[in-house]
């Protein structure tokens, strides 16, 4: 069930309150020293809670743009304390000035395993431009669940806040978080708040729906995010990878491949040990995939009926 926590002490984190010093998550990560991962926006370290030791992670931002320190805190507000089984809460947050310089870092109240794409395209190994696995690396069973648990964080973020849905702009495999039952939750949904459309156009590669990429580009909206998506299920679902380019920022040639050559026959050879029901789950899920990255967005299926027709299959 999905609910919003206290701002001050939430539930979750009952040590903290919302605002938190740069010293205090300096310690509490070890000085910064063990890496998950990193993004265009910064990089996430792992940590641990002093009083319950619970494991955590704290992402350290990039100073790409200015951001006023007041709205900065103001558009947090609207996001801390935000659980849902499928979304990476935030709880807490440091906007310090140490040095002239402002340090701005953000806590989240679970630490992850490791994100998608790691666990799905070993990232330490050399890829080709379109890289395929001859099965998806890990069970179908657990990539289908990966799927839906996606969907239904979407879900929460566009249509069950009240008043105030979230577009989250960023979707992509690195943006969703495993945990060691393998239960997906999506991350970075601060980041429609506090950093600007025009920005994240410059950094997005591979999940960018086209029309943000015309010389007059249309406003990020909950379409945008169903076509990252649908890059995202299209990934999971085949074991192919898209590589995005600079020059196919919306990853249309591999769009365009996996749509030429994922027949009925392909699947049936690729998956030849999966019974009539996994097979017809793939089926429908590169079919949503596919309708999720039509180029007219008004052609692109809401989450809601994604969610509706998975939960049907």
């Amino acid at each position: 069930m999905a609910t919003r926590g206290e701002t001050e002490g939430s539930s979750s984190s009952p040590e903290l309150s919302t605002k938190l010093s740069f010293e205090f998550l300096e310690d509490i990560t070890n000085n910064f020293s063990q890496i998950f991962c990193e993004d265009s926006y910064g990089t996430v370290y792992k940590g641990t809670l002093p009083d319950s030791n619970k494991e955590i992670a704290v992402k350290k931002l990039k100073q790409k743009e200015e951001i006023a320190p007041d709205n900065f805190e103001n558009q947090l507000q609207s996001i801390v304390g935000l659980k849902h089984e499928n979304i990476v809460e935030v709880f807490g947050f440091c906007n310090e000035t140490l040095q002239n310089s402002t340090e701005r870092l953000l806590c989240y109240g679970f630490s992850p395993s490791e994100n998608l794409e790691q666990h799905l395209f070993d990232t330490g190994t050399e890829e080709t431009e379109h890289s395929s696995s001859t099965e998806p690396s890990t069970n179908w069973d657990t990539c289908f669940k990966i799927i839906k648990g996606i969907c239904q964080g979407l879900l929460f973020l566009h249509k069950q806040l009240d008043n105030n849905p979230i577009t989250h702009m960023d979707l992509n495999l690195k943006n969703i978080w495993l945990d060691k039952a393998m239960v997906p939750k999506i991350a970075n949904v601060e980041l429609s708040k506090i950093i600007s459309q025009e920005q994240i156009r410059k950094e997005s590669c591979g999940y960018l729906a086209p029309e943000c990429l015309n010389d007059t580009p249309s406003d990020m909206s909950f379409q945008t995010d169903i076509y990252s998506l649908g890059v995202m299920i299209i990934q999971i679902t085949t074991g192919e990878k898209s590589q995005g380019k600079m020059n196919d920022r919306a990853s249309r040639g591999y769009i365009d491949k996996i749509r030429r050559n994922w027949t009925a026959e392909h699947i049936a050879s690729k998956y030849s040990s999966f019974d009539s029901e996994c097979l017809h789950q793939v089926h429908a899920c590169i079919k949503i995939g596919l309708e999720c990255v039509q180029i007219d967005q008004k052609n692109r299926p809401s989450i809601e009926e994604i969610v509706d027709r998975l939960n049907t299959i």
